[in-house]
Parts: C-alpha cells; sequence; structure tokens
C-alpha cells in the first residue's frame, strides 16, 4: 500500500572514480611527505651509525689475519682498544680513559642494552693479558671475547646529546 503513494524508487546514476578530486591531492602529498620523512630518517640512522659498521669489518678483517699467526693476546689487545676508541669518541676522553679491569667490564655492561655482555672473567682476562703478567690466551677464550666486543659495538646506546 505505501509503495504506491511514493512510486518506484529512482537510483541516482553511480559516481564514476576519479583521481582528479582534491581529496587525492592531499593523500598524495601527505603520502609523499611520510615517505620522504621515512627515508630521511633513515639516511640520518645509517649516517649516523656508520662506524659500528666500518669498525666490525676492520675488527672481522683484523681478527682473521691475529688468528691465523695464532696471536691471541694481541687479538685480546686491538679488541680492547678498539672498544676504547669507540667509547672515548661516544662518553669522553676524561670519563673512560683512567677505566680498567672490572671498572672498565662495569662500564661496558653499562653502555650496551645486552646488559651483563662481559663477565668479571673478561675483565681479569684483560688485566692478566695486558697489565699484569703475560699468560698463554687460548683461542676459545678469544672468540668468546672477540664476539663480546662485536655484540658491543653493534649494541652500545648512544650518549645523551652525542651527534656521532
Amino acid at each position: 500500500m505505501q509503495a504506491q503513494q511514493f512510486g518506484e524508487l529512482i537510483e541516482p546514476s553511480p559516481v564514476p572514480f576519479s583521481f582528479n578530486t582534491p581529496g587525492w591531492y592531499v593523500t598524495g602529498v601527505l603520502l609523499l611527505l611520510a615517505l620522504l620523512w621515512g627515508v630521511w630518517r633513515y639516511m640520518r640512522y645509517r649516517r649516523r651509525n656508520r662506524y659500528r659498521q666500518e669498525a666490525l669489518r676492520w675488527l672481522g678483517e683484523r681478527m682473521v689475519v691475529l688468528h691465523a699467526q695464532q696471536e691471541f693476546m694481541q687479538q685480546l689487545y686491538e679488541a680492547d682498544m678498539l672498544m676504547k676508541q669507540i667509547a672515548m669518541q661516544l662518553y669522553g676522553r676524561e670519563k673512560v680513559a683512567p677505566l680498567r679491569g672490572g671498572e672498565w667490564i662495569r662500564f661496558l655492561n653499562q653502555q650496551t642494552r645486552r646488559r651483563d655482555d662481559f663477565s668479571t672473567d673478561d675483565g681479569l682476562l684483560l688485566t692478566d693479558t695486558m697489565y699484569r703478567k703475560p699468560h698463554a690466551v687460548s683461542a676459545a677464550e678469544t672468540d668468546r671475547f672477540i664476539s663480546k666486543t662485536s655484540n658491543w659495538i653493534r649494541f652500545h646506546k648512544h650518549a645523551p646529546g652525542n651527534r656521532l
């Protein structure tokens, strides 16, 4: 009964799809800005962390040479000095240079996202081989220390306000 009162429903013709509307222009500009912002952030991240890649590359190449020559104490020394150089650049010479043994190990563990990577045994190993009596260092001990060194280089935190 009510259908007769109003007659047949007239449906409008479908609206054609088009990118020529202002909404698509705004969406395109926003997407382009988001893409540019993402590229800028990625490039900034890569530039800021380039030293990590260079340090890891140097560490790998140098350790292969020293391992082949069975210079295990020299491997420990050079890995430790590499971490010292990085830490001095990031956290300042005055803070890092005087650290030795256990203090150095605590400092390394505090500056990484992976807490307690280095142990007190690592501190004793460094102290004994570099500052006290030289003793025979095994390849396994050296390999463990080098692995921890590369992890520290990968995962250490930047000092607040440091733009390295």
